[in-house]
C-alpha cells in the first residue's frame, strides 16, 4: 500500500511526521485540493500542477498559541490558510511583540522565505484551532522552474505584500483614530440589503489593539466616539458601518481636523 507523510503539531510544539495509509489520506485530499483551488496562489495553473502539488502537501493542525513558524527558522514549506486565523509578529522584550498581520481563510505564509532559502523574519502564531495545508518548498521551487503562470502569481503576491508594507509604514504616522478607520473600511463588506456595509472582526479587541499599535483603552474609546457620531454600529465582533463616506473621511484627514 502506498504510504504517505501527514504533519500533525500537537499540543507541546513539536512537529512529528505520522505515516497514514492510503485510505486515511484519501479523506483528507478533497480538503487539500479544494484550498488550493482557491488560492489566487494558483489562478490559472493548469489541474494537472495542482493535482500534483496536492499530493505533495500535507495537513497541519494547530492550536491555540501554537507556533507554527518560528523567527531565525528555515520554513519547510508554503502555508495556506484552510481555516482559523494565524498572527504574524515580532517578538519584542520582555514579553511584548508587535502584530504585523493577521491572516485568515484563503491566506498564504512563507513565500519569501521559501524563495530565499533563508530563516523567518517573524513568528507566525495560531489564534485558535487552525488547520493549514503545507506546500513543501521543493515542490514550490520545482513549480516555479517550469510554470510561467505560477511564477507570475507568485511575483504579483509578493509584489503586493511589498505594497502593503509601505502602506504599513505609511499608517504608523496616522492618528490613531485614523487607523481604526481606515482599518474598518478595508474589511467592510456588502450585507444582503443594498447599500449597507459591516466589518466582521476577526479576533478579539486585544489583539485588534495590537495590530493598530494602539491600547485596548483607546480601541473601546473610538469604538464609542464613532458610534456616538453616527459612523458605525457595534454589536459584538460585527460592526455595521452606518456612514462609509464619513468612516473614510476620518482615514483621510489630517492631524488637527
Amino acid at each position: 500500500m502506498q504510504r504517505y507523510a501527514v504533519q500533525v503539531v500537537d499540543g507541546h510544539q513539536q512537529a512529528r511526521l505520522l505515516q497514514c495509509n492510503a485510505i486515511n489520506v484519501k479523506a483528507a485530499i478533497p480538503l487539500v485540493q479544494g484550498v488550493l483551488d482557491k488560492l489566487p496562489l494558483l489562478e490559472g495553473v493548469s489541474q494537472e500542477a495542482v493535482r500534483e502539488l496536492t499530493t505533495q502537501s500535507s495537513v497541519v493542525r494547530t492550536a491555540r498559541g501554537q507556533v507554527i513558524v518560528r523567527r531565525g527558522e528555515r520554513v519547510p514549506s508554503v502555508y495556506a490558510v484552510a481555516f482559523g486565523t494565524v498572527k504574524k509578529r515580532l517578538p519584542r522584550p520582555p514579553g511584548s511583540e508587535v502584530v504585523l498581520g493577521l491572516l485568515g481563510a484563503g491566506a498564504t505564509f512563507g513565500k519569501t522565505a521559501v524563495m530565499l532559502g533563508a530563516p523567518s523574519q517573524v513568528d507566525v502564531v495560531a489564534l485558535g484551532d487552525t488547520m493549514l495545508v503545507a506546500i513543501r518548498a521543493s515542490c514550490v521551487l520545482a513549480m516555479l522552474e517550469r510554470d510561467l503562470r505560477f511564477s507570475r502569481n507568485l511575483a504579483r503576491a509578493l509584489a503586493e505584500h511589498n505594497q502593503a508594507l509601505v502602506a504599513e509604514l505609511e499608517s504608523g504616522k496616522l492618528r490613531s483614530a485614523q487607523r481604526l478607520a481606515a482599518y474598518l473600511d478595508s474589511i467592510a463588506e456588502p450585507l444582503a440589503e443594498p447599500g449597507l456595509l459591516a466589518a466582521r472582526l476577526a479576533v478579539s479587541k486585544t489583539l485588534l489593539a495590537a495590530r493598530l499599535g494602539i491600547k485596548k483603552e483607546t480601541l473601546s474609546r473610538l469604538l464609542r466616539e464613532f458610534a456616538s457620531a453616527g459612523l458605525i454600529e457595534v454589536s459584538g465582533r460585527t460592526i455595521a458601518i452606518r456612514d462609509a463616506g464619513g468612516l473614510r473621511r476620518v482615514a483621510a484627514s489630517a492631524p488637527g481636523t
